[in-house]
């Protein structure tokens, strides 16, 4: 515990090293090197580079930080606020913005050269801008106002700031921004959920099975996947599925929400809990912001370039919610004489000559088979992609009106334009009341395909021909129980908005965790947010067990068996039986997959709802002279893995990569390091992975989290898995890594004389 002092010499020895260490790494920051690993620019650096910029705001304007710098905005006019909004987003996250733009807009191959040529055809055939003209031309002069202050904010600080490290090795110019660069980034943070499951059954023509498939997914439903395909028959992912996984990455495709009456709580006032769940990157997607102006006084997290908070607090109500995973889009096979308009679109590419391709756009939408990446997969049909993102729908004006609003009746009518991400709102309000809304644009839909995943011409005009969106859909305020949760599970029998929802296991453990008790505190409540149970893993590993009993020949499988037997569900860090079960179902899936004729594992039979709904009664289907062979082979094997990593969090981590961090060559100097992961698919803590073959690193899952109590203005706490700044080479990128580990959080109050103490930069 204590130490000698060392001798002089040796401590001056080790000063002078770190001394040549600081110095080297201030160096290399400056050329790109070390600059996410070993970090060096401080609070202090940071504050004084903005401090050098010179803002279009009036003295009046004043932004404060605090030691994790967060910005809080103080203005005494609505413009100024947004002015200040936008100078601290391109400051702290101006080159992660400048990479959305590029996302958006199809120009890969302008940072990464060739290989993301069929990934920007693409991108550009889903044309994420598609309505940003008519958006904007309908959008009330009130809402413009605020989006061209920010706007004005954004470029201000752009102009003026140095190229960062990533900026430069991606060979990204900044570029000014504009109102429709706003729309753009929306869509963007909307894209569909679906769309993977999509792009996943077009490939799968390739097998002929995809009727199956379908046939399976409108039974089970699906899941949210990190990857697709067995990396020994896949070793380099699809343009599709690149795609699919960075836009999934970005678009709220998961998330818990919780809300507690005030019968329900100790204090005696509503709770309401947010736990996101996105792409576990570095800068983190969410900004942590405060506001305080004539209209605006509020808490809140916003999706960088995005200038509304998309959860959060003001002094009567709180918000939050989910991806509802509605059925925002279609598929449509074209007629052989569908009239389309083609243009020819170039795209730049780094260290290579531009590419020519066409885009062709049919009266439902763009035509996915253009790409080659697609078409390919489905000549010589036609595939037009139909999206609700394609409409002119206002999310920006809808939660500016969210963050006025006082009470969750107000919540839910401004809740009514929302086109995409499409949500399940909850909300929660002073007055103690608690409601759930679902905020969607959708097609009038009477059912959904019987036999087919893709629509007729005919029957994706009738669909299409007519809207609903949330003042149409189901609502509750209130409800007996006292208490509302959302996990991506189907909201409501009634409502016709989807049918590839998240199981059922998040919410049923949500449930009796809720139901355990008959009040909660606000720590009791985190405690449920970062639960790691499984009761779906827990049965599945059940009826395992009892199958693998039967063909068990040796006392250690029989010993395998009983632990999977007796198994909790827990994917705690420090839990072997978690690794057993993980283990065994990866194997057992491997030879069912190949008994199929499959090359390798199939993406559909990773996810979750296949495993827990259909899995374990195909394997019973198999004739019993295999299952000898298979199970005895399959415990041996998983039982040698579990024994050689012994808790699940030392195969399974979490690693927090910059973009750059997937380079082959700097890869780990753009990255954080790792640490364990507890959580699994589908737990209320969650850190996805698909079946694991072998060590695992979680890139999607819980990444921040937000709870606000209305017994006080200042009791709203939130926390990022990194942190806030996205400046590579500032330590302020991933200093919250600390807290989110610790289950520690960040204050943002409401109370002015709190935001001054706790805010003082």
């Amino acid at each position: 515990m204590f130490q000698t002092p060392e001798p002089l010499q040796g401590a001056t020895s080790r000063s002078v090293v770190r001394l040549v260490g600081r110095i080297l790494t201030r160096l290399f920051n400056r050329l790109g090197w070390l600059s996410v690993r070993y970090p060096s620019l401080t609070l202090q650096d940071r504050l004084a580079e903005f401090k050098a910029i010179s803002l279009p705001l009036e003295p009046s304007t004043t932004l404060r930080f605090n030691s994790h710098f967060v910005p809080y905005i103080q203005a005494q006019t609505d413009v100024q606020a947004a002015i200040a909004l936008g100078a601290i987003t391109e400051f702290q996250r101006g080159p992660q913005l400048q990479f959305f733009k590029r996302l958006a807009q199809g120009r890969l191959s302008e940072m990464g050269g060739r290989q993301f040529v069929d990934m920007d055809h693409l991108l550009r055939l889903l044309n994420f801008g598609h309505a940003a003209e008519e958006i904007w031309k309908l959008m009330p002069q009130e809402s413009k106002g605020w989006v061209e202050g920010f706007v004005q904010g954004l470029n201000a600080v752009q102009s003026q700031r140095r190229r960062a490290v990533d900026e430069r090795l991606m060979a990204i110019k900044p570029e000014p921004y504009t109102p429709q660069d706003i729309l753009l980034f929306g869509r963007l943070a909307g894209a569909d959920v679906n769309w993977p499951i999509y792009f996943s059954l077009i490939e799968h023509h390739l097998h002929g099975d995809w009727l199956a498939w379908w046939d399976t997914l409108k039974r089970v439903g699906a899941g949210v996947a990190n990857s697709f395909e067995d990396s020994a028959a896949a070793p380099s992912p699809s343009a599709a599925q690149s795609v699919s996984a960075l836009l999934n990455s970005i678009s709220r495709s998961g998330s818990n929400s919780f809300a507690l009456s005030g019968l329900r709580t100790q204090s005696g006032a509503p709770l309401l809990a947010n736990d996101p769940h996105l792409g576990q990157h570095l800068p983190n997607v969410w900004m942590m912001v405060g506001i305080q102006s004539p209209s605006y006084r509020c808490v809140g997290l916003m999706f960088p370039g995005v200038p509304v908070l998309g959860l959060g607090r003001n002094p009567d109500l709180a918000w939050g919610g989910t991806n509802l995973r509605s059925a925002s889009s279609d598929v449509v096979q074209l007629d052989a004489g569908a009239l389309c308009t083609e243009q020819t679109t170039q795209i730049k590419v780094r260290w290579g000559w531009a590419r020519q391709r066409k885009l062709s756009w049919s009266a439902h939408g763009p035509v996915l088979t253009d790409c080659s990446a697609l078409g390919k997969m489905v000549a010589p049909n036609r595939l037009a992609l139909r999206w609700a993102g394609h409409w002119p729908t206002d999310e920006i004006s809808c939660f500016l009106k969210a963050m006025r609003s006082q009470t969750v009746q107000q919540l839910h009518e401004a809740m009514a334009g929302v086109g995409v991400t499409p949500l399940n709102v909850l909300g929660v309000d002073s007055q103690g009341n608690i409601g759930h809304v679902l905020a969607a644009t959708l097609p009038q839909r009477v059912d959904f395909p019987e036999h087919h995943w893709v629509l007729g011409e005919e029957a994706a005009h009738q669909i299409w021909g007519s809207k609903v969106c949330a003042s149409d859909l189901p609502r509750i305020i209130n409800p007996p129980e006292g208490y509302l949760v959302s996990a991506n599970n189907r909201p409501s029998q009634a409502a016709r908005v989807g049918f590839l929802f998240s199981g059922d296991d998040r919410i049923l453990r949500a449930r009796q965790l809720l139901s355990a008790r008959e009040r909660f505190s606000a720590q009791q409540l985190q405690q449920a947010q970062l639960d790691t149970t499984s009761p779906l893993a827990q049965a599945l590993a059940h009826g395992l067990a009892g199958l693998c009993s039967q063909y068990a020949q040796t006392l250690p499988q029989h010993t395998f068996c009983q632990s999977l037997k007796i198994w909790d569900g827990s994917y705690s860090a420090d839990n072997h039986a978690a690794l057993q079960f993980e283990c065994v179902l990866t194997e057992l899936v491997r030879k069912l997959a190949q008994h199929k004729g499959y090359p390798g594992i199939p993406a559909l039979m990773e996810q979750w709802a296949y495993l827990t709904g259909s899995f374990l009664d195909e394997l019973m289907q198999v004739h019993s002279e295999l299952l000898r062979l298979w199970i005895p082979q399959s415990i041996d094997h998983a039982d040698h893995n579990a024994q050689r990593w012994q808790m699940w969090g030392n195969l399974h981590k979490v690693r927090l990569r910059h973009v750059l961090g997937y380079s082959r060559v700097l890869g780990k100097l753009f990255s954080s390091r790792s640490f364990p992961a507890a959580g699994s698919r589908e737990t209320l803590m969650k850190n996805a992975h698909n079946l694991i073959r072998g060590f695992d690193e979680t890139s999607y899952g819980s990444q921040s989290r937000h709870l606000s109590d209305m017994s006080d203005l200042d009791s709203n706490f939130f926390v990022l898995l990194g942190g806030q700044d996205g400046w590579v080479g500032s330590q302020l990128m991933q200093d919250q890594i600390p807290l989110w580990r610790s289950r520690q959080s960040i204050q943002m109050p409401l109370r002015s004389e709190t935001i001054d103490k706790l805010f003082p930069h």
